[in-house]
């Protein structure tokens, strides 16, 4: 048997915030936790593993899966209540624990993270028996969620409920019933992959982004790292054990000295003034940097904070609330920072809190091409329809609600199964199942006599689920020369921006596909990150011919991929051209046509935007549209008033 040992947390190279950001919660739980941003091989995840082995112990009831807190009623559950208030926890019951770091899967059900009902026991027994949760594993622990972005939605709710009140609340089966459940909250995600929810956002004390290492010394010191600890991981740590107990030691009486720093009105006056001038929502933001400051001046041995503390604190706290709406490059600004704790009373400019989505400095990629704005008065974000409904889906987003068989689904009820091959026993609805058990003759007896109830086959039910699902937008755009005349590209963008907004709302992911010259290419992969493709959107330069088929060649691929990943988005190509200038195999419509019919015969889901502006219409997008059974709308009725009214006369609203 081989026992596994993390990489030491004082072994890391760099991101000094970062580690920073854990130790201050490793010290002080209130701070709320800390959200790592960053791209991939950064070390985010192997950094919150080896935080666990600096983790200082706590106290526990023996046997209680709540890691129940003998000295404190508020940090334990009922049943240990009643043995604290009677005096029968004596020094035998105690245990001393490391505190752990709980993984949360990103697909983890919603029955696994609150807690349900042991069924086998209730069916068997008799009894109602509770089976704890990761909720349960992780009071008075560490919580970590790896690619936080992607968590379900119904999931992410519930830690937000816990996360507010402390405590978990478990309704299942005409049960109900609730434990103690604090813990700090870690996520790690990689920005590319999508935005996180500002509700949840928000949840977060701290928040970091980290950077690759540019330094070459530092990267060589990596490799070394990274290749001795691989040879022999004992010998390693062997290494920095004297550098892990100084900085354990170090946390472990910055924690005892913590309720003994002071904050002065001063300095509390500064806190208050920079999440005015952030403009932070709430009271969450000056709270944390009051308690981060705290921290860190405990960390450094001192009883009362100083300017730099808050700086630092500031730093930390305020990057990820500065956020209001999507597409807005907000950085924090430590200028600013610096500006009001210096006290300094000359008023700076709204640079750094203004939104920069009409910002008109765009990059040239290409002296011989254009590179348009947006136009964003164009509103289109309302011509995708909700077409299909199916119950594999997977239920991350917010567009459609459906019936599902995933077991992530939101339980509402029984329903009786197909076959009586039951897959998973969580599955069974117990109330419906005991329910209808119970109107059986024999069984009303039984429970007069206080009997056990005969479950039959025939009794049972299993669980019914309603899921959301959400599309992979694929946005199909003709960068052509002839895209650049009367300003047609601006309103592509335009139409591009509007409906991007909306994904921002329903959790769509888009991917983005662009036809130009002799070649289509995909400059986004499928991503939730709607901030990423934006500033590509802006980025897309016009000129040359037009690959109509290599185009939608292209973003049939990118759907059908996504079909076979089976990941449950809805794949729905949204394709921007006037069909001018087509680079041709054959016979310029007759191979549009075909690629039409073969979209058609996929079941992809597709709309048409004409961009087509001639006093001799050539209409090839209409064909095409007729022949991928495709939604079709000319750009120009996108600009007219009447927008709404046109798409519900067409059934693609619902009446308004």
């Amino acid at each position: 048997m081989t026992h596994y040992r993390p990489y030491p947390f004082t072994a890391i190279i760099g991101q000094e915030l970062m580690k920073l950001a854990l130790i201050l919660n490793a010290i002080n739980q209130r701070i709320g936790g800390v959200l790592i941003k960053g791209t991939k091989g950064t070390a985010k995840t192997t950094a919150v593993r080896a935080l666990a082995d600096l983790l200082p112990e706590i106290e526990v009831i023996k046997d209680c899966p709540f890691n129940c807190n003998p000295k404190n009623l508020k940090e334990s559950c009922h049943s240990c209540q009643h043995e604290i208030i009677a005096g029968n926890i004596k020094e035998q019951d105690l245990l001393q624990k490391k505190m752990r770091v709980i993984n949360l899967p990103i697909n983890s059900t919603e029955d696994r993270v609150v807690g349900t009902i042991d069924i086998k026991k209730a069916l068997l027994k008799g009894i109602k028996a509770l089976e704890p949760g990761i909720l349960a594993e992780a009071n008075r622990n560490i919580l970590y969620i790896d690619e936080v972005n992607l968590l379900a939605d119904n999931v992410a709710d519930i830690l937000l409920d816990s996360a507010a009140m402390g405590i978990n609340i478990i309704e299942r089966e005409g049960i109900s019933f609730h434990h103690p459940s604090n813990f700090i909250l870690i996520g790690t995600m990689n920005p590319e992959e999508g935005n996180l929810r500002p509700q949840l956002l928000d949840r977060f004390g701290l928040s970091v982004d980290v950077d690759r290492i540019e330094d070459v010394a530092k990267r060589v010191l990596i490799v070394k790292y990274v290749e001795e600890f691989q040879k022999d991981s004992e010998k390693f740590c062997e290494a920095f054990q004297e550098k892990q107990d100084k900085l354990r030691n170090k946390i472990v009486n910055a924690r005892k000295m913590l309720n003994s720093v002071q904050i002065s009105d001063k300095y509390l006056e500064k806190i208050a003034q920079l999440c005015i001038a952030f403009k932070t929502d709430g009271h969450r933001a000056d709270i944390t940097i009051s308690r981060a400051a705290k921290t860190i001046a405990a960390l450094n041995g001192k009883i009362e904070v100083d300017g730099d503390d808050i700086r630092t604190a500031a730093k930390l706290s305020l990057s990820h609330r500065l956020r209001r709406l999507p597409f807005e490059d907000q950085k924090l600004d430590e200028n600013d920072i610096e500006e009001i704790l210096e006290e300094e009373k000359e008023e700076k400019a709204d640079n750094t809190i203004e939104n920069d989505i009409n910002d008109n400095d765009h990059q040239i990629l290409n002296v011989k091409e254009e590179v348009f704005k947006i136009n964003e008065k164009v509103k289109a974000d309302r011509i995708i329809q909700n077409k299909k409904i199916r119950k594999t889906m997977n239920i991350s987003g917010q567009r459609i609600v459906h019936p599902t068989n995933s077991t992530r689904g939101k339980y509402i009820g029984g329903k009786k199964p197909r076959n009586l091959n039951i897959p998973i026993s969580h599955d069974i609805a117990l109330n419906e199942t005991l329910n209808k058990a119970a109107l059986e003759p024999e069984n009303r007896e039984a429970i007069k006599n206080g009997k056990k109830l005969n479950i039959k086959e025939d009794h049972i039910y299993i669980k019914k689920r309603m899921g959301k699902s959400s599309y992979l937008i694929i946005f199909c755009v003709d960068a052509s020369g002839s895209m650049g005349v009367n300003d047609r590209m601006e309103t592509v963008k335009g139409i591009i921006f509007s409906i991007l907004q909306a994904n921002y709302i329903h959790r769509d992911k888009v991917s983005l596909i662009v036809f130009r010259k002799d070649k289509a290419e995909v400059i986004l992969p499928p991503t939730r990150s709607t901030d990423l493709a934006y500033k590509l959107l802006k980025e897309i330069p016009t000129g040359g011919t037009t690959p109509l088929v290599a185009g939608l060649m292209k973003a049939m691929d990118v759907a059908l991929e996504e079909i076979q990943k089976k990941t449950g988005y809805i794949p729905l190509i949204i394709l921007l051209t006037d069909a001018r200038g087509n680079v041709y195999y054959k016979d310029a419509i007759d191979d549009v046509i075909k690629m039409g019919e073969q979209i058609a015969k996929q079941k992809l889901d597709a709309i048409v935007i004409d961009v087509e502006n001639s006093d001799v219409k050539l209409e090839i997008c209409k064909k095409l549209a007729e022949s991928a059974d495709a939604a079709y709308y000319h750009i120009d009725s996108l600009n007219k008033d009447n927008l709404n009214e046109i798409l519900t006369i067409e059934g693609i609203l619902d009446k308004i």
